[in-house]
């Protein structure tokens, strides 16, 4: 969509009044289709069916109709009828090249409306392999830009953050070759507005937000200012100023709703309900929730209908309400097994049709086959000799595939053997490893309650006691108010060690960070680095990681006399890597007998299924490394 979209419109409907060209005036009605298809489908179809109409219509470039034909039904959800219009516009276009930005155009919405199907890796293979080249060839800057920032955007919708701002770099680089800004520079800004609050860099987010604002300005009627106030609540929730960014859903909701803009009315709609999930407004989130459901347009996929099943599900088990989270959980695990379903019946299609096929030239080599044998009876008048020859033949293969059987059988049975002891070696290990797990799941619920108790009874009871000594005149003196303080304190820094609120309010990262300041000393320094770590790690994942890092850190203060701590945590892909490194006086692994504390970290990384390292030296500091797959 133009950003001048008002100047858009008038040139589109004085080309379709002035033009006296049929296939002109065609194209210009086909435009006006495209511009009404996502705000209003009645006007959409109506210019469209013009030009179906029309005794004219075969003067039009092949392949241009079925791309508008397909444009419109991909903007009323209808992706089927979508895609063969898609698939037609592009087997004709390929062969006549006179419309290249169109084909370009056809192959990425073909491949968009697929992701819920065939994945993110169909739409990357398609910009890298069609429409990137495409742009290249016919020089189409404009084309080429938005294609890289489509890449980026496919990037970044898959967590890949760095990845995805290379490709955001690129398309500015192409747009710098563009005299006049318009709406790829708007989209690519927007890109790089929640590309940045995804990483987090807000700063950089609000000099992209600025770029946009300025661009989009003079256009006070564009229909691109919903998806400028998404990005805006995306950068005030960043910060974390929520009230603004509650501010600018609302304001993003209204002029979708007046737009027609059903889809992106939805996102905005399941932003305000993440908003509200990070203010712990439950309540309003649990309304946003079955608003966005009632409304029936972002839920229309099963895809999207599961993940707000799920959402409810969640929201409803904060409130204490789990009968209406069971209910919830469970629509979504009807659904979840309804498009498992769906795609094995989709699998068993194609095997079908490969059966069939593979059955047809079956046949067909079974005749020409037929056809060979007659030839060679009426040319061969001592056939029998030679099929006596090709049994006695056929006999010494069946001799020998009979000997090479028996080898492979014998063969099969070691196998088997050998596979049997290492089935008992695997069930002993695994009940090594539930025990564990057991163990340490009861260390962490005993730590729970010994928290609760800390803070419920021994907690309440030092703030009374504060307080009347306080409103005694006779008790109030600041060493006896500074001890109590310090208990209370202690009290609350103990409490907060065993029950994790901080990872579980607000994740992994920021806990580590407070657990490296709060552990910190005068004269032991500990560094906190973490690189692209996703929100999606599990809750018994960061927790062993959590307890990792403080037994790390506990011991090195009690053995390693070391003077500085790095503690190191990243992420690559669904890879996750922790290294905790010390400058203390280390130890040699071949004198030392591992204490309580190390093997506690070892039957951590097992709870986990990771991997751990433990490297040291004498007078040359010790090293932790740990992997594990999330």
């Amino acid at each position: 969509m133009p950003l001048d979209e008002e100047d858009y419109l008038k040139k589109i409907n004085r080309e379709i009044d002035r033009t006296k060209d049929d296939s002109t005036r065609l194209y210009h009605t086909l435009l006006l289709s495209g511009y009404w298809a996502q705000m209003d489908s009645l006007k959409s179809k109506q210019a469209l069916d013009l030009v179906i109409e029309s005794p004219h219509k075969n003067r039009l470039p092949k392949g241009i109709l079925a791309y508008f034909q397909g444009l419109h039904y991909s903007h009323q959800g209808n992706k089927e009828r979508a895609k063969l219009y898609y698939k037609e516009a592009i087997t004709a276009l390929e062969k006549h090249s006179s419309s290249p930005d169109i084909l370009i155009r056809a192959w990425y919405n073909y491949a968009y409306i697929q992701v819920e199907d065939k994945g993110y890796d169909y739409v990357v293979k398609t910009l890298t392999e069609k429409c990137i080249p495409l742009s290249e060839k016919s020089k189409n800057t404009e084309l080429l830009a938005y294609s890289y920032t489509q890449l980026g955007l496919t990037f970044m919708s898959v967590g890949q953050f760095g990845k995805a701002e290379e490709y955001h770099k690129k398309a500015l680089g192409e747009l710098d070759k563009i005299e006049h800004r318009n709406s790829v520079h708007l989209i690519t800004y927007f890109n790089l507005v929640s590309n940045y609050c995804y990483k987090p860099d807000s700063r950089t987010a609000k000099v992209y937000l600025d770029k946009a604002k300025q661009l989009i300005g003079p256009f006070p009627k564009s229909q691109h200012y919903p998806n400028y106030y998404f990005q805006e609540a995306m950068y005030y929730t960043t910060v974390q100023d929520f009230p603004n960014a509650l501010s600018s859903l609302r304001k993003g909701t209204a002029l979708a709703k007046a737009a027609k803009q059903t889809k992106l009315l939805h996102l905005l709609y399941f932003r305000m309900y993440n908003v509200y999930l990070m203010q712990k407004d439950y309540h309003k989130a649990k309304s946003q929730l079955e608003l966005i459901l009632a409304e029936k347009v972002l839920p229309a996929t099963a895809v999207n209908r599961r993940i707000t099943y799920e959402q409810l599900a969640g929201v409803n088990n904060m409130l204490g309400q789990y009968k209406e989270a069971y209910q919830w959980m469970k629509k979504a695990a009807v659904l979840s097994d309804s498009l498992q379903q769906n795609k094995l019946l989709e699998k068993m299609h194609e095997l079908e049709i490969l059966h069939q096929t593979a059955d047809k030239q079956r046949k067909i080599d079974a005749l020409e086959k037929q056809k060979e044998e007659n030839e060679l009876l009426s040319k061969n008048k001592n056939l029998r000799i030679t099929i006596l020859l090709i049994a006695l033949i056929l006999s010494l293969v069946i001799a020998l595939l009979v000997f090479i059987n028996y080898k492979k059988q014998h063969k099969l049975n070691d196998q088997i053997s050998r596979s049997h002891q290492q089935d008992l070696l695997h069930i002993k290990e695994q009940r090594k490893y539930e025990a564990t797990q057991a163990i340490l799941q009861g260390e962490e619920q005993e730590r729970q309650r010994i928290a609760q108790d800390l803070h419920d009874s021994l907690g309440g009871m030092l703030a009374n006691i504060r307080m009347t000594i306080s409103d005694n005149a006779l008790f109030q003196t600041d060493q006896v108010i500074e001890k109590i303080d310090k208990s209370i304190a202690e009290m609350r820094r103990i409490a907060r060690n065993l029950m994790l609120e901080t990872l579980k309010n607000i994740g992994l990262e920021i806990a580590l960070k407070e657990l490296c300041e709060a552990m910190a000393q005068k004269h032991f320094s500990i560094q906190f680095e973490s690189f692209n770590l996703s929100e999606n790690i599990s809750f018994k994942t960061q927790t062993a990681l959590y307890r990792i890092v403080q037994e790390s850190i506990s011991n090195i203060t009690k053995y390693a006399q070391a003077s500085s701590v790095i503690v190191q945590i990243s992420q690559n892909d669904d890879l996750l890597s922790l290294t905790i490194e010390d400058d203390g006086v280390g130890f040699d692994k071949s004198e030392v007998v591992y204490g309580l504390g190390l093997k506690n970290i070892q039957n951590r990384v097992q709870l986990i299924n990771g991997t751990v390292d433990i490297s040291s030296t004498k007078g040359e500091g010790t090293t932790i490394n740990v992997e594990c797959y999330v």
